[in-house]
Order: C-alpha cells, then sequence, then structure tokens
C-alpha cells in the first residue's frame, strides 16, 4: 500500500488530477460534517460499572456489545477481562458473560475488531503479568469464531515486534483495511493510528502511518470506523482539545483523510475521553471516560444523538423591577410566569440591576407575578405574538414595599422594648447571602463584610439568633454535595463565633443542591456565574422570645414559589450537554 499519496508523472495529468481530488475532499467534508456534527450527544452513566477500571471496546452487533472489566472486583489491580453483554432498550448492558475461548489468565485484551460476518476476530493482547513494570509489548492477533461463539485458531499478525507495541485494532466496514495503534519508529510522537492493507488472499500490506492530520506529538488511541468510513479516535495532542484525551472524527478516503472534527461536550471533558463508538443505525453508542462519577477510574458510558429540531417561535420579554416609592433596584425579586390554567412555567430572579429576562411561547396568554421580600405583588397580564422575530415585550414592574407585619412581630417579640423604627430598622437591615469557590467551604474576603454585619447585629441585639442554611451548585453527586453544604455551614458559623458571639445563638445546616435560585439542576448547562449564585450561605434572624418566628431575610425565591413549586432537580430526566457529569460543587 504506498503511503497515502498519488504517484503521477505527467504534470498535466496531474494537476487536473489534483483540482479533481479537491473537488471530491470538499464535497465529502460537507457530508462528513452532516454526519458528525447533527444533532446533541445525551449520555448516560451505565449501572454495568465496577469500582475498578471499565471501559467499552466494540459491537459484536446490533443487540450485544463487547468491553473490558476486571475478573475480580475485591482485587487491588485486578486483571482485565473481555465481557459480552446485551444491550437493552435503555442502553444499559445486561447479561454480562465472559467472551468464550481465550485462556483469560495468559492474556489481557485491549481492543477487538470484528468482521462484519462476525466469524473473524483481530484483538491485541499480551502477558499478564502482577510487575507494572513488564518489558512486554502489546501485539495484534487473529482468530476465527465458531458456531458456539468460541474463539479458535488463534494467530499472531506478521507485522508485530518485541520492540513496540501494536494494539487497539478497528476493521473496516468491508474488512479490507486494519487500523491500529503503535508506538513504531514511523510515529510522530506517542502512539500514533496506523492502517493496513488486508489483500484478498488474507495476507497483509505495510503498515502505513495516517498522517499528521490524525496522528501528533501526543497520543493517539481507540481508533474506530464505522459503516460510513468515519474514523473516530482520541488524541490528547491537538490544539482543540480540552485537556487529557478528546475525542474526535475523521472521514476516510482511498487515498487521504479529512481533518478531524473535535466533538462537543457532553462527550469531551476535562477528562481522559476515549473509546468512542456508534450505531449509526439508531443514533446511539458508547464512550469511555475517568470523569467525576467514575471516581477516577474508567467508565462506559452509553449516549443518543437527538437530532436537531426546527426552530421554535419565541418571544422574548425583560424589564427591570424597582420600588415604587424609592426608584431603587431590586436585586433578587421573584418573577413567576404562570400560563392560562394557572400553571408555573418558568421563575427567574432579577439580576443586580434588577433586570430580568423571559422567552415565552408564541401565541399564548401569560400572568407574570413580579414578588419581593417585605413587597407586595404585582401581577401582569401578557399575550404573545404568533410569528417568529416579534419586537421584544418589556414590562417594568415597580413593588410597593409592605413591612406592617413584620415590623409587628419584632416589636412584639422584644416585649415592646422595641420601638417601630428601631423594628423597622432590624427587619429591614439587609442580611445578604455569601457565596464559595467551586468545591470550596473557605470564607472568602469579599463574604467577611456581611458576616461582620451580622456580628454586629449580633452584638447590638442580645435576644437575637441567627439561623445558618448552606447550599451546593449541582455538580457533583447529591451525597458530596451535602456534605459540602455542612462544610459551608459550619465555616460560617465558626467565623461569626471567632468574632465573640455565643455559639448557642447559632444553628446551621446544609442542604445540599435542594434549592437552586435558578434554572441550573442536573443536566442543565450554566455558565460559571450562574452556578455562583447558588453556591451561598443564607441567614435568618431568628428572634428568642419567638420560637415560631423567623425573619429570613434572603428568602426572595420563597415568596415567589408560594404560587408554585421550584422544579426538583432529581426529577429532571435526560442529560443534556456538558453538565451531568463535572467535578464537584
Amino acid at each position: 500500500m504506498k503511503n497515502w499519496r498519488y504517484d503521477i508523472a505527467n504534470p498535466t495529468l496531474k494537476l487536473m488530477k489534483n483540482y479533481f481530488l479537491l473537488a471530491i475532499l470538499f464535497f465529502s467534508s460537507l457530508s462528513f460534517i452532516a454526519q458528525t456534527s447533527s444533532g446533541k450527544h445525551h449520555i448516560k452513566y451505565l449501572e454495568i460499572n465496577t469500582m475498578q477500571s471499565d471501559y467499552g471496546v466494540t459491537f459484536l452487533d446490533d443487540e450485544n456489545l463487547v468491553f473490558t472489566a476486571p475478573s475480580n472486583e475485591k482485587t487491588k489491580n485486578p486483571q482485565q477481562d473481555l465481557f459480552i453483554g446485551e444491550i437493552d432498550a435503555q442502553g444499559e448492558i445486561i447479561k454480562k458473560e465472559r467472551v468464550k475461548g481465550i485462556i483469560s489468565n495468559k492474556i489481557t485484551k485491549t481492543g477487538i475488531a470484528y468482521s462484519s460476518d462476525s466469524k473473524t476476530v483481530y484483538f491485541s493482547a499480551k502477558k499478564y503479568k502482577r510487575r507494572k513494570r513488564s518489558k512486554d509489548k502489546y501485539e495484534l492477533f487473529k482468530a476465527k469464531i465458531d458456531s458456539l461463539g468460541n474463539w479458535t485458531d488463534m494467530e499472531k499478525l506478521p507485522f508485530n515486534s518485541k520492540r513496540y507495541s501494536t494494539e487497539q485494532p478497528a476493521l473496516s466496514k468491508d474488512g479490507k483495511k486494519l487500523f491500529f495503534v503503535s508506538d513504531r519508529p514511523s510515529s510522530y510522537g506517542g502512539t500514533d493510528i496506523f492502517v493496513v492493507k488486508i489483500n484478498d488472499d488474507g495476507t497483509f500490506g505495510e503498515p502505513t502511518n495516517l498522517g499528521d492530520k490524525i496522528n501528533t506529538r501526543g497520543d493517539e488511541v481507540t481508533p474506530y470506523v464505522t459503516d460510513n468510513n468515519i474514523l473516530y479516535f482520541s488524541s490528547n495532542g491537538h490544539e482543540e482539545g480540552y485537556g487529557n484525551l478528546d475525542v474526535y472524527a475523521s472521514e476516510i478516503f482511498e487515498n487521504t483523510v479529512s481533518d478531524p472534527l473535535h466533538l462537543e461536550s457532553p462527550i469531551n471533558s476535562l477528562n481522559d475521553d476515549f473509546a468512542y463508538i456508534v450505531n449509526s443505525k439508531n443514533n446511539s453508542g458508547y464512550f469511555s471516560s475517568n470523569r467525576l462519577q467514575g471516581q477516577d477510574n474508567n467508565d462506559i458510558y452509553a449516549f443518543t444523538i437527538e437530532e436537531d429540531k426546527p426552530e421554535k417561535c419565541l418571544q422574548e420579554i425583560a424589564g427591570i423591577v424597582r420600588d415604587k416609592e424609592t426608584n431603587e433596584l431590586l436585586k433578587d425579586a421573584a418573577i413567576t410566569l404562570f400560563d392560562n390554567d394557572g400553571n408555573q412555567v418558568q421563575q427567574v430572579l432579577t439580576d443586580k440591576d434588577g433586570l430580568y429576562k423571559l422567552d415565552l411561547d408564541c401565541s399564548q396568554t401569560y400572568t407574570l407575578v413580579a414578588s419581593s421580600l417585605h413587597y407586595s405583588k404585582e401581577e401582569h397580564i401578557i399575550n404573545t405574538a404568533n410569528y417568529n422575530n416579534a419586537p421584544d415585550l418589556t414590562a417594568d414592574k415597580y413593588l410597593v414595599k409592605n413591612l406592617e407585619d413584620a415590623i409587628s412581630d419584632v416589636s412584639r417579640d422584644n416585649n415592646a422594648t422595641t420601638t417601630k423604627e428601631e423594628a423597622k430598622e432590624e427587619v429591614v437591615e439587609n442580611l445578604n447571602a455569601i457565596y464559595f469557590d467551586f468545591d470550596k467551604s473557605s470564607i472568602r474576603q469579599d463574604a467577611t463584610d456581611e458576616l461582620d454585619k451580622i456580628v454586629k447585629i449580633m452584638k447590638e441585639n442580645s435576644n437575637v439568633k441567627i439561623e445558618v442554611t448552606s447550599y451546593t451548585d449541582s455538580r457533583g453527586s447529591s451525597a458530596y454535595n451535602l456534605k459540602l453544604s455542612e462544610r459551608r455551614a459550619k465555616s460560617s458559623i465558626d467565623y461569626i463565633v471567632s468574632k465573640g458571639i455565643d455559639r448557642n445563638r447559632l444553628t446551621g445546616k446544609g442542604l445540599g443542591e435542594s434549592r437552586m435560585v435558578n434554572k441550573c439542576i442536573n443536566g442543565v448547562e450554566c455558565s460559571e456565574t450562574a452556578h455562583q449564585k447558588n453556591r451561598r450561605t443564607e441567614f435568618a434572624i431568628i428572634n428568642q422570645s419567638a420560637s415560631n418566628t423567623s425573619i429570613d431575610m434572603n428568602a426572595n425565591q420563597d415568596l415567589a414559589s408560594q404560587n408554585g413549586k421550584l422544579p426538583n432537580a432529581k426529577s429532571v430526566k435526560g442529560i443534556v450537554s456538558n453538565e451531568i457529569f463535572k467535578k464537584k460543587s
């Protein structure tokens, strides 16, 4: 097989053929982009994963997956075996069985490829040794598969070498090209992807490096070729990668390959993502990753590809919420949207400039309710347009302050020793939430001003107790986030106590990711700024003489929720781009 180049002697003929080749590549690249970028990936962690390393290898057919898993989960460094499992309707792998006909205590499997008739299998292996520094190299093998599924007549391929590894085979649909990974001398850097021609008589041509479009100074691993000649592989050497191994796609032509396309999140992450295989018949497949859910072990994830849907007809409404008397901008005021049947459909909080925005379905009637702590609600009926790209709607809200009930409660709880004006100052005092860095519970510099304000109030009002409640964003497991929020509540209390406040006047609890202040629940892609709003500690004043009275100074979202519940993060089904398996909050 020639080295992916034409050998043309006639210059004129060469020029004509080059133009022809460029035209083919241009139109083929359009087809390639259409095949690899349409729709969004929705991923799912599989129950078949163990506490050790697991990763998917290939499809046996449309109903069965071949994968690697530990032979003994209780062993610290277990040997990996090949297994076959059935794919159920939800993409889970069931009825796990070892591949038959392999002496599994002699070799460790790292890659596998079946012929289209499932009668021939290519795989890579090396001698299994408990010592990690074994000098044995991976080699490629070929075997036949009998009617019972046993592997027989195993033989080494002729281009193996004891000086370098030859592994991770992938076979073209027509069975005429075998792709594999090797660190042989013609590699660009670490391990590269090579291809070798399989002749009609079963002999092999000369292995050829796929070239610098695919291979880099880093490592290229786990090739997989679809029926449409799309090569998926992973690399840590391409510039557009997120870090570590990322998945790429490239179209294979007779004598060249296209520039690789970097797959977007949630397939690719900051961790290693590899062994991407896809069943083009039903837009589903599997890949492997050592992202958060696997606790640094490799695990198998299923995915489905949702095709892009026609653009939905939406109309935007925006506005600013202010205090009607003072014209002050109201931050964290709740804007709740109800449909014509009275069902809550959306809820947002105003930003630091009192601004809110909502996208509304066309041809609908809504009721918009603006509310904020110590203010009366204001309602607004909205009728949206019936066509795309309609002008944006504007609805500024001016809320009237309503403090009388809260002031009366404080005066009564203080046995009338506090005047109404003093009670008003105590209630209106703005106890803002404090915020935390990602996966941290330490008090930030910008939080000390708010905490010092609480210390001042408690020193000047000996009858006041404070309830401290801490939260996380939705990233990470619920169990981990609950512990993290408890640490945040403790550090908040510890700071206040360090300033001379009796610890008995403070109570605290962590509620994890149970109450989001925005849409950033599990499965929803959000910016870091949006996630930051959920990593918080809130404070409620509890008067000593009235254990049943709690004045929550940062509960705008609770008032707004009285007419409808915020979505429960655990009830959201499906996984959307980028967020479900990210790092801890």
